[in-house]
């Protein structure tokens, strides 16, 4: 089977040809402009361009890439710049993530460009053309007022518009969904409507969540019944319209403190007007030291200051995402050192007549058990927890269907087990085997994630994530972050033979990108490198694993005989070198790093791999020496030569057993040259 092949391929041989991309997938006509994919009048009459034939001089990004690079065009998504916006404004590594500066209008300009975001648990790369909605003359969707020439904003939009299926799909959302997709992060919601209710150190835990690189914005609802998307009001703000949060600062003002909130329309253009805004009389009697401590700039660019009072009365909600879990709100003040967290991820699905429970409401109230049911085992108090807790952080996300999202309301409730036997949870069984319901994420919202972080005594206990009515069906990811080690899984009748629950590390990605090659790929050297680093985030020591031991990793997951793995081959092979260190020091007992020979059978038993006599007494001969027993790294070795031999061999038997002239053997027979070779 051959691989999907690489931006950098693809622009090279279109280079070579002096050819043009053009994106068979996202094609420059009404199939990327709407949902439907049939012509409408909604955007007007489009042209299709290409930044060479928009602008003298086109460039990617000019020196660097800015907030003020992106203004909204006709397009309704605000909510998509602001999170640009704030992207851009002081994140800089993970903008480039998202952003490769490897691209651009140089000698290896095809018309190809290529984007990363964060797709339900993983990067995504999106790969495009650069044709551009135009009105003929200029770009009528995301572009730069200010250097017309300058074309990554225009360029992410369409990469996003692609992901999420059209241009159309991006016409409202919510600040946090872009904030996430770019990120990875967790979203977080903080309705201020009712301002009686609003938390008195509010600027506090937002001026501390931004320290910790959370990106933050603000929303003002449309009122229900607004004929337009955006309702201007009278001191400049817009309803229906998200604003990014760019700044924080405090000051002293005619002898009192004056907290202050920098925001950006992502319109690039109309601002408040009210206090401190660009023409009021604060900003006009502060020292010119202070305007340029508050990098004042008097002009129309969508930008202002906002006392956080004034800020407080006019949104009507706070969105947040995080980069870490320690930055949600209600934990941040206490504590900002915590950055190792163990993540573990779950896709499932509520489906009509088997999981779509609902939240039990009645008549419904027995098919809430039917929804879907995970556990989570902690044993390990928090190391800054004072009352013997540990910290729980759920995410529950539901993913997009057909480009719309938050279409339906969503939640979960939390219980504590009694007697864990870890088969689903039912009417009956629940007061028997739980406490109380524990813990709820709070009220069902209408949002594409659901975040709630507990702090809870070492436990067994059950997440059972629901819609709010039954039958609706929706795919979903559930994230838990834990700060110790937890065991976890899903509640089943019939779980099936047991498999470790592999817990996906934020830090995969980034180690991956730290020591692999410009071209996005590992050879054994690299690997080795690459799995004591991993390692070290997962287990007490590191993997230092021997020239031989990578290379027979390598070979086992390099189909095509490269002497490279990519990322994908690379995540693959992590998740099996930990399901044989997990089986493999349940057999160590003395924890010495090696077991007994003797021990070799019930393992590859465990593994699901019997070998026969005569295979097992080959490795030993090969591999246990004259104590008889075999290390980790040496075991690592004869499983990644068993199961590249075993492929071959089932190849062997399928596709040229009854050749004439090709010699016979039997599976056992194979494998144990395979020790021997």
């Amino acid at each position: 089977m051959s691989q999907k092949r690489t931006f950098t391929e693809i622009r090279d041989d279109l280079v070579r040809a002096r050819s043009y991309f053009v994106d068979p997938e996202f094609p420059p006509n009404e199939k990327s402009l709407y949902k439907n994919g049939r012509a409408s009048r909604k955007f007007g009459k489009i042209v299709w361009k290409r930044p060479l034939d928009i602008a003298n001089n086109p460039v990617f990004i000019l020196n660097e890439a800015r907030r003020h690079d992106l203004d909204q065009g006709y397009l309704g998504n605000c909510w998509f710049v602001a999170g640009a916006a704030i992207l851009a404004t002081s994140h800089r590594k993970q903008l480039e993530r998202v952003v490769p500066r490897d691209q651009g209008f140089g000698n290896d300009y095809a018309g190809i460009f290529h984007f990363y975001f964060w797709w339900y648990g993983e990067y995504e790369e999106v790969i495009i053309d650069d044709y551009l909605p135009t009105d003929g003359y200029r770009l009528i969707f995301c572009h730069n007022r200010e250097r017309t020439n300058e074309f990554w904003s225009a360029l992410l939009e369409k990469a996003y518009a692609k992901l999420r299926g059209s241009y159309e799909a991006l016409d409202g959302g919510k600040l946090q969904d872009s904030l996430v997709d770019f990120t990875g992060g967790i979203s977080e919601a903080i309705d201020i409507r009712d301002k009686a209710k609003i938390a008195k150190n509010i600027y506090e835990m937002l001026y501390n969540s931004f320290k910790m690189n959370s990106m933050i914005g603000g929303s003002i609802f449309r009122p229900p019944n607004a004929t337009t998307p955006e309702v201007r009001l009278y001191n400049g703000l817009y309803m229906g319209h998200a604003y990014s949060i760019t700044g924080f600062t405090q000051l002293s003002f005619k002898g009192r403190v004056c907290r202050l909130v920098r925001l950006r329309n992502p319109w690039g253009r109309k601002e408040w007007n009210g206090s401190w805004s660009d023409k009021s009389r604060e900003i006009a009697s502060v020292s010119e030291e202070i305007k340029n401590d508050l990098r004042f700039r008097a002009r129309d660019d969508g930008e202002f200051w906002i006392s956080i009072e004034d800020f407080l009365a006019n949104f009507d909600e706070i969105q947040l995402c995080h980069l870490q879990p320690d930055a949600l709100t209600d934990e941040v003040a206490i504590d900002e050192n915590k950055n190792h967290w163990n993540v573990t991820l779950y896709h499932d699905s509520w489906i009509r007549g088997v999981t779509a429970g609902g939240c039990g409401n009645p008549p419904n109230q027995n098919l809430y058990w039917k929804n879907p049911q995970f556990f989570v085992t902690l044993r390990e108090f928090d190391d800054r927890l004072t009352d013997n807790d540990c910290t729980l952080i759920v995410s529950l996300m539901e993913k997009e269907k057909g480009g719309d999202v938050s279409k339906t309301a969503i939640g979960f409730d939390v219980y504590r087990l009694n007697l864990p036997d870890f088969r689903p949870l039912d009417g009956q069984k629940a007061p028997r085997n739980t406490l109380l319901l524990t813990k709820r994420s709070g009220s069902f919202q209408y949002y594409r994630e659901v975040c709630r972080r507990f702090e809870l005594p070492p436990g067994t206990y059950v997440i059972i994530p629901s819609t709010f009515e039954p039958h609706e069906e929706r795919n979903f990811l559930l994230r838990l972050f834990t700060e110790k080690k937890a065991e976890s899984g899903i509640m089943d009748e019939d779980p099936g033979p047991a498999t470790p629950v592999q817990p996906v590390e934020d830090t995969t990605v980034d180690l991956f990108a730290k020591y692999s090659g410009e071209d996005g790929r590992m050879d054994s050297k690299e690997l080795a490198g690459f799995l004591k680093a991993i390692s070290k985030t997962e287990f007490t020591d590191a993997l230092n694993f021997s020239s031989e031991a990578c290379r027979s990793l390598v070979s086992m997951m390099d189909q095509n005989q490269t002497g490279f793995v990519n990322f994908e081959d690379v995540k693959k092979m992590w998740k099996e070198v930990k399901t044989y260190s997990g089986v493999f020091r349940k057999f160590d007992a003395d924890k010495t790093g090696s077991i007994d020979t003797l021990e070799l059978g019930s393992l590859f038993n465990a593994l699901g791999f019997p070998l026969s006599r005569s295979v097992l007494t080959a490795m030993v001969r090969r591999y246990g020496g004259r104590d008889n027993r075999i290390i980790f790294e040496d075991f690592v070795i004869v499983m990644s030569k068993l199961l590249l031999m075993y492929g071959i061999f089932v190849k062997h038997q399928k596709g040229q057993g009854n050749r004439e002239g090709v010699a016979e053997f039997t599976r056992n027979e194979f494998l144990m040259y395979t020790m021997f070779c």
